[in-house]
């Protein structure tokens, strides 16, 4: 779509159709490089970031792995931190308490690269060392707790 300037205006698609897409053409077996809205991967991934995604099929997934699955009914890109009883737990980066419990039935796909908006080279995040800085960043979310508390309560000049 064009405006009178003949630029290209942006068009806006619900999340709903939006996904249906990235999930339709994940079943035609194509990867699908997706931009990422907010701050919940912050500080590995940032607003407007992209990441390529490749369908799941049942693999098994490392902890640390980066996906995007469906979460009572909304679509989450977060971080595999754990996996009891059946259930996979994620968690965003940037969340101090916030945790998702799914089943594998929904996870819709893994990410394998991260195209950081401010920078030129891509990250390989299905690699060992960037799943493993993310375990660990979210291991030591209480001392982040702390901090930010500790934080709020110094006064600003």
């Amino acid at each position: 779509m064009q405006d009178q300037t003949g630029k290209s205006k942006p068009k806006i698609v619900s999340n709903a159709d939006y996904f249906a897409e990235v999930q339709r053409m994940l079943q035609e077996g194509k990867e699908v490089r997706i931009r990422i809205k907010g701050q919940s991967m912050r500080p590995f991934i940032h607003d407007g970031d992209t990441v390529m995604l490749q369908a799941y099929q049942g693999q098994p997934l490392p902890l640390g792995s980066n996906i995007l699955a469906k979460d009572k009914g909304k679509f989450v890109f977060h971080r595999l931190v754990a996996k009891r009883q059946g259930q996979y737990i994620l968690a965003g980066d940037g969340n101090l308490v916030l945790h998702e419990y799914i089943t594998e039935k929904d996870i819709i796909a893994i990410a394998y690269m991260h195209y950081p908006k401010d920078k030129e080279a891509a990250i390989a995040i299905h690699q060992r060392w960037p799943r493993l800085r993310g375990l660990g960043w979210y291991h030591i979310r209480l001392l982040r707790r702390i901090l930010t508390k500790f934080k709020s309560l110094i006064p600003k000049n």
